[in-house]
C-alpha cells in the first residue's frame, strides 16, 4: 500500500469512529493524515499531522519509526497509530518535530499538545 492510501484509509477509520470525539480545530487544516487509537491505556486517542506544516524533518520518525513515515514529498504520515502502547513514545515524537506539526488529543477531543 502506498503513502497515499495509508493517509487515506487512516483517515477514514479516525473520521468513523464515533467513540473518539473529532476536534473541533480538525476544520482548521486541509491537508492532514490521522490516526485514532482505541487502546484502553493513557489519555492519547487522536494523533493528527499537520502535512501543511510539516517541513520534513523526519523527527519523528526517528522517535517513533513505526507510527511515522515519509511520503514521496518528504511529508510524515501516520501508518500504525496503535503501533505504541506507551504514550511517551508518542509524546516524545509530536514534542521532536521543530514546527509542532503533530497534534495530539484525548477522547473527548481536547487537544493534549501542543499548549495553545
Amino acid at each position: 500500500m502506498d503513502s497515499n492510501e495509508i493517509i487515506k484509509k487512516n483517515n477514514q477509520v479516525a473520521e468513523e469512529n464515533l467513540a473518539i470525539k473529532k476536534p473541533e480545530d480538525l476544520e482548521n487544516f486541509d491537508n492532514i493524515s490521522q490516526g485514532v487509537r482505541v487502546i484502553k491505556e493513557g489519555k492519547i486517542r487522536r494523533i493528527v499531522v499537520d502535512r501543511q506544516a510539516c517541513i520534513g524533518a523526519r523527527s519523528c520518525v526517528v522517535v517513533a519509526e513505526d507510527m511515522f513515515q515519509m511520503d514521496d514529498e518528504d511529508l510524515a504520515y501516520i501508518t500504525d497509530p496503535e503501533s505504541y502502547d506507551d504514550e511517551e513514545t508518542v509524546k516524545l515524537a509530536a514534542e521532536a518535530c521543530p514546527v509542532l506539526a503533530i497534534h495530539l488529543y484525548d477522547e473527548q477531543g481536547n487537544k493534549l499538545f501542543p499548549e495553545e
